[in-house]
């Protein structure tokens, strides 16, 4: 390595080697800190025309510049000491606000133009800094690799339920309001908000369940652990994190839940307002998706595509190139979580108003619903709590405050069985992780699998030194462990 370095020192620019070395760093940042979102082999091909193709276009251009300008060459070292700088500034910009900040570039170029009078012939220098800042992004994407490379185990079901046979097949209609918390929290000192939803729900044949929670505090690990009918505890990996290896395959692509509605003939559809599920472009085991992977851009802030979601159903619904039963799971993003952007009660404020919204929403989507599939089993279900109560987004992760960590984890849950439940089977339905396998189990009128569900628990990350590690927030029971 020593032999390298001295060797190209002494040579004169590289283009290909000083391109590959200024784009690797900012490539490296943005797949350690995006993994998770862009693991595919079409995001690695699109990101390294991007952060490496672009540096080694703009260092050929200049050498080629050099060699048939006098005057440029004269100023060769000045030239490249203020090029590798804002070559890596403008590609750290992009990875790091998905967005060119050209106020803050305009202000480096000054202090680099104005450095490069003094320390030009250190220019090959700077090629080694961004190489040692390359090491610790570098580290962490080979983790990241291994951690999303490693075998699933937890998702290994300990009975034949995706065998299961159903004795009937409705159509089967998941509603997801993302972060809609449930009655008994609606009505506490921190939401302090008398909803009528839920009477409702009931006057209209749902059946809501009380004390309702989620296993985890976030969609990701919430939803992954739902349609797997398995507890992950954040699977199991190294560093431990919300954004869980793998969730998105799981959730948008392939996970028991839908392999046991396929064999039972199902035609399972997938509708969502937004491209968060399908960032990383799983591969589509479902029949339908409303929104296509085409229409990601690779460079996703989660907000880039927005899909009318109450229209999209109703297309899907109107399909009648589908026959069979049929599955919906349709995700709208209200009430959503707070985003800790004022004061508590500002957010609680604002929250509140968000659920008056949503409930329009839901009482049309519900009511169409019943007009066009009258005996179809319609499940309204939230993926987490609405985060009411928290002062920041660290507080999530070391709140020890009950009524805090209730606001994380309960959820809104209320099916309408149409007359396919058979009394007491759904008596141990608390969390979200369970929802499917009592479901199957009601269908199936098989009450055997119900001796294989999950613990209720509820997980969360707890801050260390260096990472985070899981701890069980609420036990079996309900009960939120303080210590």
């Amino acid at each position: 390595m020593s032999n390298f370095f001295t060797k190209y020192f002494k040579e004169s620019l590289n283009p290909l080697l000083t391109g590959l070395i200024v784009g690797f760093y900012p490539l490296v940042f943005y797949f350690s800190n995006n993994f998770s979102a862009i693991n595919s082999w079409e995001h690695l091909g699109f990101f390294l025309l991007f952060f490496i193709g672009i540096p080694i276009a703009v260092f050929s251009l200049a050498s080629l510049a050099f060699k048939y300008s006098e005057p440029l060459s004269k100023y060769k070292p000045h030239i490249l000491f203020v090029l590798i700088i804002m070559t890596v500034a403008t590609l750290m910009s992009q990875a790091m606000y998905l967005t060119i900040k050209k106020k803050m570039l305009l202000g480096l170029l000054i202090i680099s133009v104005l450095a490069a009078w003094k320390l030009h012939a250190h220019f090959k220098k700077l090629l080694i800094i961004i190489l040692l800042m390359s090491i610790l992004p570098t580290v962490n994407c080979v983790i990241k690799i291994v951690e999303h490379e490693q075998k699933m185990e937890w998702t290994t079901l300990p009975d034949s339920i995706e065998n299961a046979k159903f004795k009937t097949t409705p159509n089967i209609y998941m509603i997801q309001p993302d972060g809609y918390v449930g009655k008994d929290m609606m009505e506490s000192d921190l939401y302090r908000f008398n909803n009528p939803l839920y009477g409702w729900l009931e006057t209209n044949g749902f059946k809501v369940y009380d004390n309702f929670r989620s296993n985890y505090p976030a969609s990701l690990t919430s939803n992954s652990s739902m349609f797997s009918m398995k507890q992950h505890r954040f699977g199991k990996v190294l560093f431990p994190s919300i954004d869980m290896p793998n969730a998105r395959d799981i959730i948008a692509g392939n996970n028991a839940a839908i392999t046991t509605l396929r064999n039972n003939g199902y035609k399972n559809f997938f509708i969502v307002q937004d491209e968060y599920f399908q960032q990383n472009r799983p591969q589509q085991q479902y029949d339908y998706y409303n929104l296509d992977p085409d229409e990601i851009p690779y460079f996703s802030n989660d907000n880039n595509v927005k899909k009318v979601v109450f229209e999209d159903l109703k297309a899907a619904m109107d399909t009648v190139t589908v026959n069979g039963p049929r599955f919906y799971f349709v995700e709208k993003l209200l009430p959503h979580h707070i985003h800790f952007a004022a004061s508590k009660e500002e957010e609680r404020d604002t929250y509140i108003e968000k659920i008056k919204e949503v409930n329009g929403w839901l009482k049309n989507t519900v009511n169409y619903i019943s007009e066009k599939d009258p005996n179809a089993i319609v499940i309204i279900l939230a993926d987490h709590g609405g985060w009411v109560g928290l002062g920041s987004y660290p507080e999530m992760f070391s709140t020890k405050n009950p009524q805090q960590i209730r606001s994380i984890y309960s959820t809104l849950a209320a099916i309408k069985w149409n007359g396919n439940l058979k009394e007491g089977m759904d008596a141990e339905l608390k969390s979200n992780v369970n929802i499917f396998r009592v479901l199957f189990s009601v269908l199936s009128e098989n009450p055997e699998y119900l001796k294989y569900l999950e613990d209720d628990s509820s997980y969360n990350l707890q801050n260390g030194t260096f990472s985070k590690s899981v701890r069980a927030v609420v036990d079996d029971r309900g009960k939120v462990i303080s210590n």
